[in-house]
């Protein structure tokens, strides 16, 4: 979604890399899919509380149906072989999908020795203990604010 989004965003115009960098990041702190919030956002930069409301809905619309319609047919057919050998498959997808998105961002994202050494860390830390993901992220932005000072 994050390729996506940049293409979608700062291609035309709309944001400047670093804007849009900040927008993932409050993103991925903030409840909810990234495509929501930063329809969010743009939409409410661009066009107030209106612009907003409607981006949001535009971007939840289509997932919605398709949730419905799918779990329609999944009730059905939950049991199938098919259907539980298409799970795993996406189960893989999705792995990849958040790899790719996470190396993707990298390059913007860690750009001196200070954010390395932070993204390093921070890796160990998920990785190794049982340190909660919500916990990480704000433990992150305090010393990233200490390491701007």
């Amino acid at each position: 979604m994050i390729p996506l989004l940049e293409r979608e965003l700062i291609g035309p115009g709309w944001l400047s890399s670093e804007e849009f960098l900040d927008i993932v990041a409050v993103s991925e702190m903030t409840p909810g899919p990234i495509a929501v919030n930063s329809a969010t956002f743009v939409g409410h930069r661009f066009f107030g509380l209106l612009g907003g409301a409607l981006a949001t809905l535009s971007v939840i619309a289509p997932s919605i149906i398709l949730v419905f319609t799918l779990l329609h047919f999944l009730a059905r057919y939950r049991n199938h072989p098919l259907v539980d050998r298409a799970m795993s498959g996406i189960h893989a997808a999705v792995v990849v999908l958040i790899t790719c998105a996470g190396l993707y961002i990298l390059p913007v994202a860690v750009v001196d020795f200070k954010r390395v050494i932070l993204a390093l860390v921070s890796f160990f830390l998920i990785t190794r203990t049982e340190l909660n993901s919500v916990l990480l992220i704000l433990l992150g932005g305090v010393v990233g604010m200490i390491l701007v000072l």
